[in-house]
């Protein structure tokens, strides 16, 4: 444990890098910028010919082959050292499976060409490896804690159970339309309007307009439903508090998160899309997501039965 939580952040923190990474090749219209060949840079190790757009795009693939070592790296580290623990295992997977797709998908769209449409997901499984590794350095940093070495479940009913994890899987499809909206560059398809899309209403889904109203409206949805959650939370953390401790302050996180997401996107409207901007846009939908995805570890799945915990260890010993 001395040296796995150290290397478990520093890994969580070089693919929140990759995130970034591939924002700034969208935002520059770097994509290109190797030409059709992957995984070196116009067929050669060390370009000889080398413009700011072949740079960014290169260093974003030797980053993210190096960040993909060291996700495979801790996953069999945090396997062997927490054997029986499913929950490591799954996060340990999944790590591995979605930055090797992603990395894929990237190699795919270099080589043959996707659709706007396709390489959005390039974006949602860059952003489900990061959540997947950060939960791992999260829960490695917890079981440091305990004598145990594992987490339980905090208890709730399987209505807000249910409710926890359909407002994630919701979250991962809006944030899949506001890829969408980055890699149609429809970023400024409302002008400098916003919340409002000047005359427009309705979405249309095929315009730049349409496509971004869309976006405003699901991510609109997505911070009701998440102050919702935070209304129900406070409910449980006012009667228990020492037991729901860790979900009432991730609760917090999360809502502050999307707003402040939330006014990144409108910032990014009203200054033409200023690089800077647009990164924040895409931290704080990392932190969001990944805050949701803790909520669902923590409360476990909807269809176990409620009450019955299934790791030892303190529900509150995390986010302090």
């Amino acid at each position: 444990m001395r040296w796995l939580r150290p290397f478990s952040l520093a890994t969580a923190a070089g693919l929140y890098l990759i995130v970034l990474m591939g924002a700034l090749v969208t935002k520059t219209g770097s994509e290109d910028g190797c030409g059709n060949t992957w995984p070196f840079c116009n067929g050669e190790i060390f370009p000889t010919y080398a413009t700011v757009e072949t740079v960014i795009e290169y260093s974003h693939r030797i980053v993210s082959a190096l960040v993909g070592l060291m996700v495979v790296i801790l996953a069999v580290w945090a396997w062997r050292r927490f054997r029986k623990d499913g929950i490591v295992r799954f996060l340990a997977v999944s790590g591995v499976f979605f930055i090797v797709f992603q990395g894929l998908l990237g190699a795919a769209a270099v080589v043959w060409g996707q659709s706007d449409a396709v390489m959005a997901l390039h974006f949602g499984f860059s952003l489900l490896s990061f959540a997947s590794v950060a939960l791992l350095a999260v829960y490695i940093s917890q079981a440091g804690r305990t004598e145990d070495l594992r987490l339980r479940t905090v208890p709730v009913s399987r209505r807000l159970s249910c409710a926890i994890w359909g407002l994630a899987v919701y979250t991962y499809l809006v944030v899949y339309t506001g890829a969408y909206v980055r890699h149609t560059g429809a970023m400024m398809g409302c002008g400098n309007s916003w919340p409002l899309c000047g005359e427009h209403f309705l979405p249309d889904f095929f315009t730049q307009a349409g496509i971004q109203l869309l976006h405003r409206y699901a991510s609109g949805l997505c911070l009701i439903f998440t102050a919702w959650l935070l209304w129900a939370i406070i409910r449980l953390y006012r009667e228990h508090p020492g037991r729901y401790r860790d979900l009432y302050k991730a609760g917090w996180a999360a809502l502050w998160l999307l707003i402040l997401q939330a006014l990144s996107g409108a910032a990014v409207v009203f200054t033409n899309v200023q690089l800077i901007l647009a990164l924040l846009h895409a931290t704080f939908v990392c932190a969001y997501f990944t805050a949701l995805c803790y909520l669902c570890m923590r409360v476990g799945l909807p269809w176990k039965e409620e009450g019955q915990p299934e790791r030892i260890g303190d529900p509150a010993a995390s986010f302090r």
